[in-house]
Order: structure tokens, then C-alpha cells, then sequence
């Protein structure tokens, strides 16, 4: 896996100016910008607060990250628990989107305020012939029980969406993360895991899908979870 960092920041984004989520070198090369197995690709987040209905105004931040294509990568943003959800004491929800080339994912919630946060997110880019065909989301419920697993896809005006992909996630509570957090635990601050499938430029097949969550055994998984909130001591069984 290749972790990478970021720090967040909220600014407007013009979406009538939006060009994709490429590189700036791509921009400035003029060069096809597709997809080759190895290569830096752009990957985007786009994040907002109180934005279910993403056709009404509101400003929200896009940062971006360059993984090398079909390795399983994974990007952080460190801090931003105790940014966006308890230092800032929010009262709304947060929802985001993951973008590369000209095509975008459903939208996710990170933080939901009647329900807490939704710590696992993979998002799988599919790629015909080194372009972007689109991007769906894995299975975020194979971390948890069904008592845990509640719909979180939702279209730009804030409905439950259906497509033909995983639609659900594991949450944990508001008061479990700072529980979390409080003994210097990460497992709540915003992350994005990144697989790809389908074929680049060159014709060559990419192969991490095989290697998102979705794609291991339930113990196997099981265990991954428990070892990462292993001597917190927390009130609930996560698997029921």
C-alpha cells in the first residue's frame, strides 16, 4: 500500500471552470493525460459541510493526490477528525465525491449527524483503454455487522441513490471516534483508498482491485479491525 498525506482546507471551487481532475503538467504538456499502469494519475476529493443537495451554493475544497495507477493506494488527510468534526462541534452533515479524469463517484457521507462517521472509504476507478470510464464505491459493510451497516450513496441532490455497486457503510459514533482519537488513535480522520480495474493506454489489464477489502475474507478483515482498535477499550463490539 502506498499511504499519502494531506491537510485540508476549504476554499470555493468555480465548478464552471472545472476541467477534470488531471495534473497541472498534463495541463501545461498538452499530452493525452490517459492512464498507463506505474504512471502518477490524479486523483481527486472533493469534500463539503451541509451540502446533501449539492445544487445548492456552498463553498467546498478539492485536493488532490498523484498514486501511482494500480497500486493500492491510500490517502490521508491527518487532523481532520478533530478539524471538521469535534473541534468544530458540527451540527451538519459532511459529504464527498472522488473524481479523476472527467468522471466522479456518487456521493459518500463522511460524517453523518444523526449517525457518526463513516471511516472506510475505497473508491475503485475503472478504466477503459487508459481513460476513465467511471468511479464506484467499494463494500464499506464487510467491516462491521448488520447492526452497523446503513446506506450511505447518495445523487448531487441528496437522494439515496441505486446503482449497480455496493451502496452501504459501517459507521462509528461521534463519542466512540474521540474515544478513539483521545488515546492517539487515526481510525476516524478522512481517508481515501484507491484500487483500479479495467485496462490503460497500452492495453495492459490493472489488477488491485484484487486487492481492496471487499475482496478478503470476512475473518481476515475481521481481525485487520480489531488489531487497529486493539487496547482502546471501547464500549461496543464492532461485528454485531
Amino acid at each position: 500500500m502506498n499511504p499519502l498525506r494531506g491537510i485540508l482546507l476549504f476554499l470555493p471551487l468555480a465548478v464552471a471552470n472545472w476541467q477534470g481532475c488531471i495534473q497541472q503538467k498534463d495541463l501545461e504538456s498538452r499530452n493525452d493525460g490517459k492512464v498507463r499502469r506505474g504512471s502518477n494519475t490524479a486523483v481527486c476529493l472533493t469534500i463539503a459541510k451541509d451540502a446533501d443537495d449539492w445544487a445548492d451554493p456552498t463553498d467546498y475544497s478539492r485536493y488532490s493526490f498523484a498514486p501511482k495507477a494500480d497500486d493500492y493506494s491510500r490517502f490521508v488527510v491527518d487532523g481532520s477528525y478533530e478539524l471538521l468534526v469535534r473541534d468544530d462541534q458540527i451540527s451538519t452533515n459532511i459529504t464527498l465525491f472522488a473524481s479523476s479524469q472527467t468522471s466522479i463517484s456518487f456521493l459518500r457521507k463522511y460524517y453523518d449527524k444523526d449517525v457518526g462517521v463513516f471511516p472506510y472509504l475505497t473508491a475503485i476507478i475503472n478504466v477503459k483503454d487508459g481513460i476513465v470510464s467511471g468511479i464506484s464505491w467499494d463494500d464499506a459493510c464487510v467491516f462491521c455487522g448488520s447492526s452497523r451497516c446503513v446506506e450511505n450513496t447518495f445523487d448531487f441532490s441528496g437522494q439515496e441513490a441505486s446503482p449497480k455497486e455496493p451502496t452501504k457503510g459501517c459507521y462509528l459514533t461521534k463519542k466512540e471516534c474521540t474515544d478513539i482519537h483521545a488515546k492517539d488513535g487515526n481510525t476516524c480522520d478522512l481517508k481515501l483508498h484507491v484500487v483500479w480495474t479495467g485496462t490503460d493506454a497500452n492495453g495492459e489489464y490493472f489488477t488491485s482491485s484484487s486487492k481492496r477489502y471487499s475482496a478478503f475474507s470476512p475473518k481476515q478483515i475481521k481481525d485487520q479491525v480489531k488489531d487497529t482498535i486493539k487496547g482502546w477499550n471501547l464500549n461496543f463490539d464492532w461485528f454485531n
